[in-house]
């Protein structure tokens, strides 16, 4: 959603002030005010069904964002607002053909890769998803969700080593992030059991319990920037406790 910042005007009659205030307490109040006295305008329409979609009420999104389209076909974030809603709801196969779309109308849109990527993974489709992850990292290398979303894919593919690699380019780029962190942190103790299982000597045992370690420090840098994570502080308190 695009963001709209609101003056406040001061007027000479309280009320003036408060009724407007009422109308615009938050944004499916906003963009219903606004497309009541704009519904000529796309944009609008737009908006309201992206408020809707926040609010859970997504059949009525679908309404809003489809008139949007109806006003303005060629209207890429629309296009992208119902392929959100309609994953919401999970109907894949539609959200794929608006984002194709939208990729149709902007071919370099990175952003809208991930959206696709992520729809593959919900269909179980984890190699495609990869694909498209990597396609989204091509074009906006700095986007944190596609390397996020590629480790995970990984992840999921039992590729541990690939998913560290994402994981910790996402903590470059947002390294405040205590979820990175913590998925980090479980990537290291996968491969640590992969290592484990495979052990033929001591040497190979160490680096299974190197990677232990590595697990706990993501763990707890992991609290240091949420300390109520319990699940944080309860793998970590496991961990510490076996390598004792």
């Amino acid at each position: 959603m695009e963001l709209v910042v609101l003056i406040a005007v001061v007027l000479t009659y309280g009320w003036a002030t408060y009724q407007r205030n009422l109308v615009w307490k938050d944004d499916l109040s906003l963009w219903s005010d606004v497309v009541k006295k704009s519904p000529a305008k796309a944009r609008p329409y737009n908006n309201l069904g992206l408020a809707y979609t926040e609010k859970g009420l997504i059949e009525k999104a679908i309404v809003e964002i489809k008139e949007a389209l109806r006003l303005k076909p060629n209207f890429i974030n629309a296009h992208i607002s119902l392929g959100n809603a309609y994953m919401k709801i999970g109907l894949t196969d539609m959200a794929i053909l608006q984002y194709k779309e939208a990729l149709r109308l902007k071919p370099d849109y990175g952003e809208v890769y991930v959206n696709i990527g992520n729809v593959y993974i919900k269909q179980g489709i984890i190699e495609q998803a990869i694909d498209e992850y990597k396609k989204g990292i091509s074009l906006k290398p700095g986007y944190v969700p596609a390397h996020v979303n590629l480790a995970s894919a990984y992840g999921l593919k039992g590729l541990m080593e690939d998913a560290v690699l994402e994981y910790k380019l996402a903590l470059k780029l947002e390294s405040d992030n205590p979820d990175i962190y913590y998925n980090l942190g479980l990537s290291y103790e996968q491969l640590a059991k992969g290592y484990e299982l495979r052990a033929m000597s001591k040497e190979q045992l160490a680096e299974s319990r190197e990677l232990i370690v590595k697990a706990i420090n993501e763990y707890k840098k992991t609290l240091m920037l949420n300390p109520d994570d319990r699940q944080a502080k309860e793998r970590m308190t496991r961990l510490m406790t076996m390598s004792e």
